[in-house]
């Protein structure tokens, strides 16, 4: 199937530079594919884990200095666990 497409110049000159392609029916092409790729892997994602990103933001803290000492309960755990 052959179609014409109206692309930026520099934007697919580009692509061509940086994906070492011969021409700019390759550049598309790639790009396509890519695209479809990192849609499945993201549906694939959203599927298998139920986990959405950014889901624990605000529930917890992190140190501003990580040299303080961490809480007595905390470090007992941490010496008590055995391997």
């Amino acid at each position: 199937m052959s179609i014409q497409l109206a692309i930026d110049d520099a934007l697919i000159n580009e692509a061509c530079v940086l994906g070492h392609f011969k021409n700019q029916a390759e550049a598309v092409i790639n790009a396509l594919r890519e695209f479809i790729n990192r849609r499945k892997q993201k549906m694939t994602l959203q599927k298998s884990s139920g986990v959405i990103f950014g889901v624990m933001k605000g529930k917890f803290s992190i140190p501003t200095n990580f040299d303080d000492p961490l809480p007595q309960d905390i470090e007992d755990d941490f010496y008590s666990a055995t391997l």
